[in-house]
């Protein structure tokens, strides 16, 4: 794995309006440096967070959103990491695809659904990994990170990152970053998160989207004025803080005790 960099960026979405919001995701991709490998958007951001929709929103994946998100992808040189309702038969899911200029490269599904989204969406069944320029990387979805047991799971994956797509409200907005530092920490790994600005059907979305460092702190985060910001993902920098911070070879040995 070598130096290379990783972005997050935010933004408000028009409600039902997925031209408007692709359009939105182009332009933040297309100013992101050359060297960003991938970009994390937020959750159900093609659509915008609106459960009262989701039903006639939901796309298949792949397909025609997904097909214009590799567009994007291929203009503008990033791979995009981007949330929206998912249809599969019958079934909707809270998704968060990983696409480049090929296409779809994985779908993850929300295993930990937030109130009112138990009514509208299936739950996911598993952790989706995705092998990038930049190590080996782990999705999760807004309420998910509330969960160390399922960023944990990214570690037995051996991840180096993990994206974390939200429509985090402003009621929370002290345990966004809080817990984004965390599971960097009790991973040893990179967390990218990527939250909502802005109010929609209701909800007033926190915004702090930020980058946390795999020793916990937080490297690069967005500002009023900065909506899109981007890190370095260093194989030393990984390495250094799983010397210092060795938990990844401790719950190793305590599984093989345990068996």
């Amino acid at each position: 794995m070598t130096t290379s960099r990783v972005a997050t960026c935010q933004f408000e979405p028009s409600l039902g309006e997925t031209a408007a919001n692709i359009e939105s995701i182009s332009v933040l991709a297309s100013e992101l440096p050359e060297t960003v490998e991938f970009a994390v958007f937020p959750e159900l951001c093609v659509t915008g967070y609106d459960l009262a929709d989701v039903s006639t929103a939901a796309t298949p994946v792949p397909g025609p959103i997904t097909d214009r998100l590799s567009t994007v992808a291929r203009e503008s040189g990033v791979a995009l990491v981007v949330g929206l309702p998912e249809a599969d038969g019958k079934s909707v899911y809270n998704s968060l695809v990983y696409v480049d200029e090929h296409g779809v490269v994985a779908t993850y599904r929300k295993r930990r659904l937030w109130g009112a989204e138990a009514d509208h969406f299936e739950v996911g069944t598993g952790p989706v990994t995705v092998e990038t320029p930049v190590g080996t990387l782990g999705l999760l979805l807004c309420y998910d990170l509330n969960f160390p047991e399922l960023a944990l799971e990214y570690g037995r994956e051996d991840c180096d990152l993990l994206a974390v797509s939200a429509a985090w409200r402003r009621s929370f907005e002290r345990d966004w970053r809080l817990l984004c530092r965390a599971r960097a920490l009790d991973g040893t790994c990179y967390v990218v998160g990527s939250n909502h600005v802005g109010t929609q059907a209701g909800r007033r979305h926190a915004g702090e989207s930020c980058i946390a460092g795999p020793r916990g702190d937080i490297v690069a985060k967005t500002t009023d004025g900065n909506v899109a910001v981007s890190a370095s993902v260093s194989s030393s920098a990984l390495a250094r803080a799983r010397d210092k911070n060795p938990v990844r070879k401790s719950r190793e040995r305590t599984q093989v005790r345990s068996e």
